[in-house]
């Protein structure tokens, strides 16, 4: 069946006007529900149909920060993107951008000359122009070295054999390997603190880029990698842990989406044909409740975005993938760390990002801050606060004066509470937040490395 992108967003005007909850909820940190509702009120008022352009504007405006209270109404989004580029092609410049990992081996093999070039206005202005970037949107310096040949020098890219401790596969991110490196080297240290012995297998970027995006070949390439490498990962006994909140709600939330609802899971759990098992807790605590396959059924079932990949790979995968922070927290709730932090004193303002806060686990690099003394600690609170930043969506050149126009609020919010640092654990905010100020931005990992040890690099 052709790809009819127009007919799916078109569904997700109808359901979402006629259900009207996002008319107010969204008005101050997303864009596309505003518009979704202004398109719906001038097609009442005219009697004109809404246009095809302007459906896909509508379905460009996502960018998928988690706010929203429909999952389902997200994924429609998304096909609607997928169905864009199948008919129409994946445009040269977002091609160019939206592979993010071969980006940064790209332009990090020659780190100086990549940042002369894009420092000058001439070259610099011609290479935004030609990739479809902003020309005010600040590009990030590359370092000297990446984290994973800082990695590979340390021995870290081989896995440790088996020990009475905790063995640990870090999945750093795009961001932390070829932008912050000092990021990721924190993380290795603090796993290290914790007893924790540390390998860095094999990976590329978790997706997120191209899903968003909706360019469905890229992302089933580079999610089917990483799932099979971390599978194996998983069998051999590791914990997988994340300090990016983006890679992390990818690898535990979205990849698993349908996966126990397949016939490969229910077979393993013992259902019968009429029955459909629903799981209820986690890990080796796991209940099942029962539900009819045939009143069920034609809902519950593994038929999303990555529904074509092995069910209980992408299983195993997401239920042994741990956020950094609340990982840390358990290690140091559990006595694994006996040195004492040296003090910080410094006055911060903690923002927890919005796939943070889409997992559904707390703030855990809240609970760890406060445990360093000196440290005055100010919380962003609420679940409506987004940076606008959005991955690459915040360097183009369409999006970016709506990026700032999202993210100047939470901006205004930070800087009237007068801290002398702002902390956050999303490294796409934190190129936002150097977009929008001059405040110090630093990753939560980096302020407890400074309390608790110092690199050896």
């Amino acid at each position: 069946m052709a790809a009819d992108p127009e007919k799916s967003m078109r569904a997700v005007v109808n359901e979402c006007a006629d259900c009207d909850i996002c008319r107010f909820l969204m008005d101050s940190s997303c864009l596309m529900f505003p518009e979704l509702y202004r398109l719906w009120d001038k097609e009442r008022e005219t009697g004109k149909p809404i246009t095809s352009q302007a459906l896909r504007h509508l379905a460009n405006l996502c960018n998928f920060c988690g706010l929203c209270p429909c999952p389902p109404v997200r994924a429609s989004i998304l096909q609607a993107k997928s169905e864009y580029l199948e008919r129409d092609g994946v445009p040269p410049a977002l091609r160019l951008m939206e592979d993010v990992g071969l980006l940064g081996r790209a332009c990090g093999a020659w780190p100086q000359l990549t940042n002369a070039i894009l420092g000058s206005k001439g070259m610099g202005g011609m290479i935004k122009k030609a990739t479809g970037i902003h020309s005010q949107r600040q590009l990030p310096a590359f370092p000297r070295r990446n984290f994973l040949a800082w990695a590979k020098q340390q021995g870290l890219d081989e896995p440790p054999g088996q020990t009475r401790t905790a063995r640990v596969a870090y999945f750093a991110g795009c961001t932390a390997t070829y932008l912050c490196p000092e990021v990721a080297q924190a993380a290795v240290a603090m796993l290290q603190a914790t007893g924790a012995h540390v390998w860095v297998p094999p990976q590329n970027c978790c997706g997120m880029p191209p899903l968003l995006e909706g360019d469905r070949r890229l992302t089933l390439s580079l999610v089917k990698r990483n799932i099979r490498r971390l599978a194996r990962t998983v069998g051999e006994g590791f914990d997988i842990v994340c300090s990016c909140p983006t890679c992390g709600y990818v690898l535990r939330e979205v990849i698993r989406e349908g996966a126990y609802y397949s016939d490969d899971y229910q077979r393993s759990v013992g259902a019968s044909a009429g029955e459909l098992k629903i799981p209820v807790g986690t890990g080796h605590r796991r209940e099942h409740g029962t539900v009819s396959k045939s009143v069920y059924g034609s809902i519950l079932k593994d038929a999303g975005y990555f529904s074509g990949i092995d069910p209980k790979m992408r299983i195993a995968v997401a239920e042994n993938t741990h956020d950094l922070g609340r990982y840390l927290l358990s290690r140091f709730e559990t006595g694994n760390v006996r040195t004492a932090p040296a003090p910080v004193e410094k006055h911060m303002v903690y923002y927890p990002p919005c796939h943070l806060r889409e997992q559904k686990i707390g703030r855990p690099y809240q609970h760890l801050l406060e445990r360093i003394p000196g440290v005055r600690l100010d919380m962003i609170v609420g679940d409506l606060h987004c940076c606008g930043m959005a991955g690459i969506m915040g360097f183009k050149k369409d999006f970016h004066r709506a990026s700032i126009k999202i993210g100047t609020p939470l901006m205004e919010k930070i800087e009237s509470m007068g801290p002398e640092i702002l902390v956050t654990d999303c490294l796409s905010c934190r190129l936002q937040f150097n977009q929008m100020s001059d405040l110090p931005v630093m990753h939560p990992l980096q302020l407890l490395f400074q309390a608790w040890g110092n690199s050896d690099d």
